[in-house]
């Protein structure tokens, strides 16, 4: 009853207070008004400034610059790591070389470059002497068709029996040899080289009088070379069989490296590989060559060079010579025992000059010689007028001139000039007297870098009390590099 009463009364209170807030509700602050800030506008950018061409030339070539020595940064590093390989891989380099010379000649005559002067109508002096079909007219060397020397035919020579090709005087196609050269690196300064031909010649085996066997190989290098580290002097030192070291005829032996086919009348002088020690050193423009051998520097192909000396003696030899990039002029001599015969004390003498010019695409070269084997004489021949019956005696005199011109990147037209004076006799066995002027002209062709074609004609012409005979001699050469 109690809790009815306080209710209604609760109600009664509270009753006019619910009615006054529902009729005037309170109202809710406004926000603020924002004011509006004036805009901000940024000043205006200077225009740039406008470059000039050369500045923007200049911009170019500094990034070209930067560009170029990150390059060459990168190159030295490039060839520093490859040095470092070069070294590593010095002991171990080799490589194999060579070449193919095949060929074809014609000669008008016999094939021989001598004749026999059988009544001594020429040269009466050995008359009585020396039986007239064994005094010979002309050079035995003169009807050579290919670049190792290899004559048409020997004909009835007692001095050069060697006959390897033995013509006929009949025109023939040929392998003049086929090279191999093995190159080899031994440690950093050392190297090793042989260079070996083979000839393929005939051989009648039916012939139970022949004296030859046919093909055959010829060994025509075989040295070691050490070349030490100097600072101003460009030293080697070679030693076993390794090329001449008098005139210059012998830095272009081999068939790629000739000009022509053939080689000079005084080559074989000139152009011998002896067995031996040899330096060479270069100061600046001058080149020495000094060598001590078995024998001398002449070519196997002529009867004054052994490889295996018969005498005690040897034979020394150089060549001093000052050049420039285009000129080179040279002098050279030899002084030793003669070869093929035992005697110490006699001797065999040479001395030449020589020169070269090489400037564009013209080439001119010249050489001379002159030189003795005294050889030996015994007191019955010389009392009869026969000399130099127990060693063989020779005097020699020569000279050649070649020119040759490069009128393309293929062709190459040549003339050499050859002149020799000699005579060469062994008591009554036999007297060679030659006087003789010799005239070739050629052409060599370069197609590609691998073949070479050659082509020449040469005219023997017999002088001084001499008579003319045929042995003119056309000749040529297709070489394939290896």
């Amino acid at each position: 009853m109690d809790r009815t009463v306080k209710l209604l009364f609760a109600a009664a209170l509270f009753t006019p207070a619910l009615a006054l807030a529902q009729e005037a509700p309170i109202p809710l602050p406004t926000p603020p008004v924002e004011e509006k800030l004036p805009e901000i506008v940024p000043p205006e950018e200077p225009p740039a400034p406008q470059k000039s061409e050369a500045d923007e030339r200049f911009e170019k070539l500094e990034k070209r610059i930067e560009k170029l020595e990150d390059e060459l940064d990168q190159n030295k590093d490039d060839q520093s790591y490859l040095e470092q390989k070069i070294n590593q891989l010095m002991p171990l380099t080799s490589r194999i070389t060579g070449y193919i010379d095949m060929g074809a000649f014609v000669t008008n005559g016999n094939g021989a470059g001598t004749r026999s002067d059988f009544t001594n109508s020429y040269l009466p002096q050995y008359a009585g002497k020396v039986p007239g079909s064994w005094v010979f007219m002309g050079d035995p060397l003169s009807t050579t068709v290919n670049s190792r020397g290899d004559v048409a035919d020997t004909g009835d020579s007692r001095a050069i029996t060697f006959d390897p090709i033995n013509s006929k005087g009949k025109s023939t196609a040929l392998i003049n040899n086929v090279n191999l050269t093995l190159f080899t690196g031994v440690g950093e300064t050392g190297s090793a080289l042989v260079s070996v031909d083979l000839v393929p010649r005939a051989r009648d085996i039916g012939d139970v009088a022949g004296l030859f066997v046919g093909d055959y190989i010829d060994v025509k290098l075989a040295y070691g070379e050490w070349k030490p580290k100097l600072d101003k002097i460009d030293l080697a030192l070679q030693a076993g069989k390794f090329d001449s070291v008098v005139g210059r005829e012998y830095r272009q032996l081999e068939s790629p490296d000739r000009i022509g086919v053939t080689p000079s009348l005084i080559c074989r002088y000139l152009c011998g590989r002896p067995v031996g020690v040899k330096a060479r050193a270069k100061y600046d423009k001058v080149t020495a060559n000094v060598a001590v051998t078995n024998g001398s520097n002449f070519t196997e192909g002529f009867s004054f060079s052994d490889e295996t000396d018969s005498n005690n003696m040897k034979t020394f030899a150089g060549r001093l010579s000052y050049g420039t990039d285009a000129i080179e002029l040279g002098a050279s001599g030899a002084f030793g025992a003669q070869d093929f015969q035992p005697d110490n004390d006699v001797y065999q003498w040479h001395y030449g000059a020589d020169f070269h010019l090489d400037m564009h695409d013209f080439e001119f070269t010249a050489e001379y010689v002159h030189g003795r084997a005294k050889g030996k004489t015994s007191e019955m021949s010389g009392a009869m007028g026969v000399p130099c019956d127990l060693a063989p005696c020779l005097t020699y005199k020569g000279a050649y001139g070649q020119a040759s011109y490069r009128v393309s990147n293929v062709f190459t037209p040549y003339v050499r000039v050859d002149w020799r004076d000699a005579l060469h006799q062994s008591g009554a066995s036999f007297v060679y007297y030659s006087e003789l002027m010799r005239v070739t002209a050629g052409v060599r062709a370069e197609i590609g870098t691998r073949v070479i074609l050659k082509a020449e004609a040469t005219k023997n012409i017999e002088l001084g009390e001499l008579p003319q005979f045929p042995d003119d001699v056309i000749t040529s050469s297709l070489v394939l590099k290896i």
